[in-house]
């Protein structure tokens, strides 16, 4: 057992990076220094809305922001943009040349800012546009070619040259789902709660058996409860996966333990939208739990903070990554930085949030800490190995 949990681990969880993102270091003690000139556009005064560029180097790479109504997205976009130009100024101002440019959520005004970018003949676009905002975009780039890194999650659906940056509660279960199994976990049930959730569950059952793993068939629960077919193979699993949108986990294992013993050893699989209540549950007790934001201090906190004046969000995580990204890119391959091929590179990126990588259908994985339930709690188990 010991053996094959030891090749298991490794299996998992070892891996190559050949492009780190480095500097990271540095971001804790160097000051932060906006660009002058060209670098450091204030913002239009006549709008209110934000036009800056940041370095001086010679790939263009834009930020574009879309102002909404709410304050949440405006906050968000905020923090994002923060964590672009963090990492400019401290990875690459002499490797790329960043606009950033806010518009309106008006599709004209969206299209009239593609239009701007295409003139400026930019490269990559990193934006906070969403749903059919991104074929206006592409309708104002008058047919240029540029892939776009969208802070959305895997679920959403993006035409073929946007590529999802966002981690969901859905994902951090692949990545649970694989310390279970590093643990010694290989058969596992996945609980859903609606057929629109089943969709993202079987995506992680996908991953699951490409780990070598097996998965029984999804179970959509019913009340509350799971359905007599799934009980009967109940005893067999030893890993049984929660989705999100599960609601009182706890009182569902309860009714399902009571009816048929669960397997010696088994481990629960959940993500960080555990209620208070789920925290305390014992049947919930030594869950594992992947969580993305934990990183983000120990990389960039102390940077973000004397620079803005508020801790490093996960959003500014997401934000400083996606750039240092493409200024890691941008300094090893120039021009043809942004490809499908180098964006999709096997061998993934290192950053503020942990490693990850874009892989098939232009699909985020990022790799997290690990943390076990206990005591009403998150607590800290394992850090994020160095690769995927």
């Amino acid at each position: 057992m010991v053996g094959s949990e030891k090749a298991t681990r490794r299996l998992l969880w070892t891996g190559t990076l050949v492009l780190v993102l480095g500097a990271l270091a540095s971001c804790q003690t160097d000051d932060f220094k906006p660009a002058k000139g060209e670098g450091a556009q204030p913002v239009a005064s006549n709008t209110g809305l934000y036009n800056q560029t940041l370095g001086s180097g010679s790939v263009k790479v834009a930020y574009l922001g879309v102002r909404r109504a709410d304050q949440p997205s405006r906050q968000a976009d905020s923090e994002y943009r923060d964590g672009a130009a963090l990492a400019v100024n401290t990875l690459g101002s002499d490797v790329v040349k960043l606009t950033m440019l806010e518009t309106t959520d008006k599709p004209e005004a969206i299209e009239a800012a593609a239009k701007t970018l295409a003139r400026q003949q930019v490269s990559l676009i990193i934006t906070t546009a969403r749903g059919p905002e991104f074929e206006i975009i592409q309708r104002g780039l008058g047919g240029l070619d540029v892939p776009m890194v969208a802070f959305q999650t895997n679920d959403v659906p993006t035409p073929p040259n946007v590529y999802a940056f966002v981690s969901s509660p859905a994902d951090s279960l692949i990545e649970s789902a694989s310390f279970a199994m590093a643990e010694g976990a290989t058969h596992a049930v996945i609980l859903a709660s609606t057929p629109a959730e089943k969709i993202e569950a079987e995506r992680i059952a996908a991953q699951i058996k490409a780990f070598g793993g097996k998965v029984e068939p999804i179970v959509e629960l019913a009340g509350g409860a799971l359905p007599p077919k799934a009980l009967v193979s109940w005893s067999k699993a030893d890993m049984v996966v929660l989705m999100p949108g599960v609601k009182s986990p706890g009182e569902i294992l309860k009714k399902a333990d009571a009816a048929k013993p669960p397997r010696p050893g088994r481990r629960i699989v959940a993500s960080a939208v555990l209620t208070s209540q789920d925290l305390n549950e014992p049947k919930l007790t030594g869950s594992i739990v992947c969580r993305y934001d934990q990183n983000v201090q120990a990389r960039i906190g102390n940077r973000f903070m004397s620079s803005y004046g508020m801790p490093a969000s996960a959003q500014a995580g997401y934000g400083f990554d996606a750039m240092a990204m493409a200024i890691g890119l941008a300094g090893r391959w120039g021009e043809v930085a942004f490809a499908p091929e180098r964006i999709m590179s096997p061998d993934g990126f290192s950053g503020s949030l942990g490693v990850f990588r874009l892989e098939g259908e232009r699909k985020i994985r990022r790799n997290c800490d690990i943390f076990k339930v206990a005591k009403g709690s998150y607590v800290f188990f394992q850090k994020a190995p160095p690769t995927l």
